[in-house]
């Protein structure tokens, strides 16, 4: 039977994986020899939350709690390590934790499970490792929490300023993941092992607002939800797989990858990446069922991406991003339109705007058509899965007071539009007065 080994990259995005390249040797070996989900969107912006979508392979879980700390997962699907363990596989959670008084409660890691072993001492976790790979099939789950922001406290002494400490973290990590596949490779044991490394998600350096100091757990803006997914296996053939993933798929894949027929039962279950993919991912920051938090300045938010664009909802209402153009979310591009009759975008007139402008929008009608048909197809299918949740709220007999109003899907976010504008905000233009565009010049 062929072994499992997850590799948790703690607080690691796509953008900050590619900012620090330089000290990610091991880590982007190994992505060079695996099939790499190049749209992966983790499923939520906190820890606890994908790291219980991941064992539970759907994103409903936690929902009918009406706060984060203590919510309990409904157990909608098998957890992933309770099915591999009743197949005969050794399942383990190994864990790095920097605060050693402080040990992880983890209810995603069922009591039916072996407890969750843990060290602040990186020869011990290998030690350890070692040790659980001797026998197998294993199933291992490895969770570093050395670039989390507080546990890089730890190296606080040794940096110098901020960024260098999440560079020096960043290194840590990286050479846990080369010692693993190492001693793997060392136990004649990597090419009958399954290797998935994956971030749980980003952290956003207060560049969406100070949020009373929190950089996860925010509004699932790309920079948050955009991180690694990679698998290792011999019967995958190296190659970076431009199509969309999401945390809720990693379990369903797992199996399949491990030859086991455990199909999920739950209806909102993530699909085997490996037989095909689909069209949206999701994400959110909160549970259905939990209020905003205005003393944090932060809204229970829900996504939904595809290949081009990301729209979020929320109680300030609706806001759409190009995530390839501006991966920081920076552009609500709803703020150059206008919601019609029938809720879809129009692009408004404006007079005296330049030729950027007029190059990207105005001449080319495509790229606003493009915008409002993505809109009505991604806001109706958020729609739905906001309308599925709070169903499953009301059905399990929960407190469904702070669901999402389905008014918001009406209305624009404003957050942003006199600061967007500024003091150069264009005049409505009429028809007659709007701008040509002389195509006849060339490039030289």
């Amino acid at each position: 039977m062929k072994n499992l080994v997850i590799l948790h990259l703690e607080s690691v995005s796509r953008q900050r994986l590619s900012a620090f390249a330089p000290v990610f040797p091991h880590t982007l070996r190994l992505m060079q020899e695996a099939a790499c989900f190049d749209s992966y969107m983790s499923s939520a912006t906190s820890t606890v939350m994908v790291l219980t979508y991941l064992m539970y392979a759907n994103d409903f879980e936690l929902d009918t709690s009406t706060q984060f700390h203590g919510a309990r997962p409904e157990r909608n699907n098998r957890n992933l390590f309770e099915v591999l363990q009743d197949t005969g596989y050794h399942a383990d959670l190994v864990c790095l934790n920097g605060f050693p008084a402080r040990p992880i409660s983890l209810a995603a890691w069922s009591g039916e499970l072996p407890p969750i072993w843990e060290t602040n001492d990186f020869p011990q976790l290998f030690a350890r490792l070692d040790e659980l790979t001797d026998a197998g099939p294993f199933a291992i789950y490895v969770w570093n929490l050395i670039t989390h922001i507080e546990h890089s406290l730890a190296l606080a002494p040794m940096s110098q300023g901020l960024t260098d400490r999440v560079g020096r973290a960043c290194g840590v990590a990286d050479h846990a993941v080369g010692t693993i596949q190492a001693m793997l490779e060392r136990k004649g044991l990597l090419d009958n092992t399954a290797i998935v490394l994956y971030g749980d998600h980003g952290d956003d350096c207060w560049t969406h607002g100070y949020k009373g100091g929190m950089i996860h757990g925010t509004e699932p803006y790309t920079d948050m939800i955009a991180t690694p997914l990679a698998i290792r296996d011999t019967s995958l053939a190296p190659a970076v797989r431009n199509v969309l993933a999401s945390t809720i798929d990693i379990a369903p894949t797992c199996l399949s990858l491990l030859g086991i027929d455990a199909e999920p039962a739950f209806p909102y279950s993530g699909v085997d990446l490996l037989a095909g993919t689909s069209p949206f991912a999701y994400s959110q920051n909160f549970t259905a069922g939990q209020p905003d938090s205005p003393e944090l300045d932060i809204a229970k938010t829900f996504a939904i991406t595809d290949d081009t664009y990301t729209l979020l909802v929320s109680s300030r209402g609706l806001a759409m991003f190009a995530h390839r153009l501006d991966p920081g979310n920076h552009c609500n591009l709803l703020h150059l339109f206008t919601l019609d009759g029938a809720g879809r975008p129009v692009l408004r007139s404006f007079a005296n705007t330049t030729a950027h402008f007029i190059a990207a929008w105005i001449a080319n009608r495509q790229s606003a058509a493009h915008l409002a048909s993505a809109f009505v197809r991604l806001r109706d299918a958020l729609r739905a899965r906001v309308d599925a949740k709070r169903d499953y709220i009301v059905g399990r007999g929960a407190n469904s007071d702070h669901a999402l109003d389905r008014d918001c899907f009406a209305k624009i976010d404003p957050r942003g539009h006199e600061q967007f504008y500024g003091t150069h905000a264009p005049a409505p233009a009429t028809d007659a007065a709007m701008p040509a565009f002389d195509f006849s010049w060339k490039l030289r």
